[in-house]
């Protein structure tokens, strides 16, 4: 077999030898993808959403809303769109849906009626606080190992990392 080094263009292929940073960033790759892999396969999204997303009714994109709206809620659609990063027209369709599928509540804002104000359904708040708590457990337990230097480290790095991922999306000389 030929052994070949990689370009920063050109990812490793079969049989090629990594360069160290390759192999870094191919160990950076793996462990996100495990991370990402984990949520998708658990058991403990309540049950109501669980049955929402088996049907396809909902989708990840709506579960990522509606972990955003459990934790920071209630806000307002343009205060998720800003906590998302998607347009506000965007997050007001998921919101929409959201609530066509019984998951949140929305409501005028008191004061400012042009703006709606939304929160987790109260059909769903208990068993969608729990989960969160579970889901909080390990993370908890990771930033205590890290401690504070480490994981502003780790915050920094990882919104770096997002800004270039969504650089690329946005690039179309970048290829997919």
């Amino acid at each position: 077999m030929t052994s070949a080094t990689s370009t920063p263009d050109a990812p490793a292929g079969e049989g090629a030898q990594l360069t160290a940073e390759d192999a870094e960033v191919s160990e950076l790759l793996l462990g996100l993808v495990r991370l990402a892999r984990k949520p998708k396969h658990s058991s403990q999204l309540p049950a109501q959403l669980k049955e929402l997303f088996e049907s396809g009714y909902l989708a990840r994109r709506h579960l990522t809303a509606f972990v955003v709206i459990s934790l920071y809620g209630p806000l307002t659609v343009s205060e998720l769109a800003a906590r998302e990063g998607l347009a506000v027209s965007t997050a007001s369709l998921l919101v929409t849906q959201l609530a066509e599928a019984g998951a949140v509540e929305r409501r005028e804002d008191a004061d400012d009626r042009r703006r709606t104000v939304v929160s987790v359904a109260p059909s769903h708040r208990a068993e969608s606080r729990q989960v969160l708590i579970d889901h909080l457990a390990p993370m908890r337990r990771a930033v205590a190992r890290l401690g504070p230097e480490r994981t502003a480290i780790l915050l920094e790095s990882l919104g770096i990392l997002a800004e270039e991922i969504s650089r690329d999306d946005d690039d179309p000389t970048v290829p997919s």
